[in-house]
């Protein structure tokens, strides 16, 4: 295993998808699916080590519970993968005209995503909760 491993971040307006990817040769150690968020079905559905698992998160439960789980569940399971993250990569669906390729997260960047929030009102801000989740 590398240690130039990338947690991977996809914020919807209702679900979270992530992953952990080796940065250099690609290979995936962890993806899942966080859903039905705002509902009494939202749930989480992971794979690691060729073995699917899935828990409910509890109604009502959004990003924050998603990513309190995914940190305290499923990567505690395997500590290895925590202690190897380089990095934290958030697909943001826009930027507006200031951001349009990869740049680091800082808190100019967070004021960028805040004011572009008008071009993505259902993603944007969901993107700020695990942007801002440290």
């Amino acid at each position: 295993m590398s240690s130039k491993l990338v947690l991977v971040l996809n914020c919807g307006s209702s679900s979270l998808k992530f992953a952990i990817l080796d940065a250099v040769n690609g290979d995936e150690y962890l993806s899942g699916l966080a859903e039905c968020f705002h509902l009494p079905e939202a749930r989480i559905k992971w794979k690691m080590d060729g073995s699917k698992q899935e828990a409910e998160l509890g109604a009502g439960a959004a990003h924050s519970e998603a990513l309190n789980f995914i940190v305290n569940t499923i990567l505690a399971q395997k500590p290895e993968l925590s202690a190897q993250l380089t990095a934290i990569g958030h697909r943001i669906v826009h930027g507006g005209e200031k951001y349009t390729s990869s740049v680091v997260i800082d808190e100019s960047v967070i004021q960028g995503i805040k004011d572009a929030a008008s071009f993505a009102p259902l993603h944007n801000p969901a993107h700020l909760i695990a942007s801002l989740k440290r």
